[in-house]
């Protein structure tokens, strides 16, 4: 089976504190040969995005150990409009999908995801 996507020219912010779903994301892009950039925390994500004007999309779990994700995304739509943002997490709560679209996500997933789910994802969100 071929690989049917291509991201050879993308750079993919994933915001991931849990190292087993960051080793999830390499191994299941890795195929996609896009360029990933791999944080722990929402505040490093801010730093990053921040001083990088080549990411395309950007990955934001919701759980995170210094800020919620909602934070993060709130920081990037202020100056940001345009970039991709996909919301994904672990622990489906009342109200975070409604809430993720109202602060300006483009996607919502919920973990476990699998690879094809991932791929198409982004292949949707950066297309």
């Amino acid at each position: 089976m071929g690989n049917i996507y291509d991201f050879s020219n993308k750079v993919i912010l994933i915001v991931e504190d849990i190292d087993t779903s960051s080793r999830f994301y390499k191994a299941a892009l890795k195929s996609t040969n896009a360029k990933l950039i791999l944080v722990e925390n929402g505040q490093t994500a801010i730093d990053v995005f921040e001083s990088s004007n080549k990411i395309d999309l950007v990955f934001l779990d919701l759980n995170l150990p210094d800020f919620d994700g909602f934070e993060v995304l709130k920081h990037i739509r202020k100056t940001n409009k345009e970039i991709p943002i996909v919301v994904q997490t672990a622990y489906m709560l009342s109200g975070e999908e409604e809430t993720s679209y109202e602060l300006g996500a483009n996607d919502f997933i919920t973990k476990p995801i699998t690879i094809d789910v991932l791929q198409k994802t982004i292949d949707k969100n950066i297309a």
